[in-house]
């Protein structure tokens, strides 16, 4: 049994376990989600794959990378293009690695997002909230997609 609650399907509190889904449930799930997504690799407890995301009505199209792995979780790139940094910033905000352009979509230490959580309604759609942020953080340098503070203009 699942149950939704937000925007987020868990697992059923009976059902819940630190084991979460499985590699081939979450790609099962993202494929039902995302019919257009191109399966780089998939196979035991990992999967990669490219997806076109985009943020708004407006926005562009971004390339994206996504790799789960049982062990690691969840990465997000943006690929296929070098995002640019607001004039009046030096690098990248809410980013694990500026060159990778490695997304940082939710903080670990909060719980805001584990295995019990499929990445086809959390995931995906923080990438595409995180894009839409990152357009709006061009014009003037300020991020206004909340979590960490350090990327506030002083």
């Amino acid at each position: 049994m699942k149950e939704k609650m937000g925007s987020s399907f868990i697992k059923g509190k009976r059902s819940i376990t630190r084991k979460g889904f499985s590699a081939k449930t979450q790609l099962e799930k993202i494929l039902e989600f995302f019919p257009t997504v191109n399966i780089l690799r998939s196979g035991g407890n990992f999967f990669e794959i490219e997806m076109k995301v985009k943020p708004s009505f407006l926005g562009k199209d971004y390339d994206i990378k996504l790799t789960f792995d049982r062990q690691k979780g969840v990465q997000v790139y943006v690929i296929n293009e070098v995002l640019r940094v607001a004039r009046n910033r030096s690098k990248l905000p809410h980013v694990y690695s500026h060159n990778e352009q490695r997304l940082c979509l939710y903080s670990p230490s909060k719980g805001e997002w584990t295995k019990e959580k499929l990445i086809a309604s959390t995931i995906i759609p923080w990438i595409s909230k995180w894009l839409f942020f990152y357009e709006i953080w061009l014009i003037d340098g300020e991020w206004l997609g909340g979590g960490h503070d350090e990327y506030s203009l002083k």
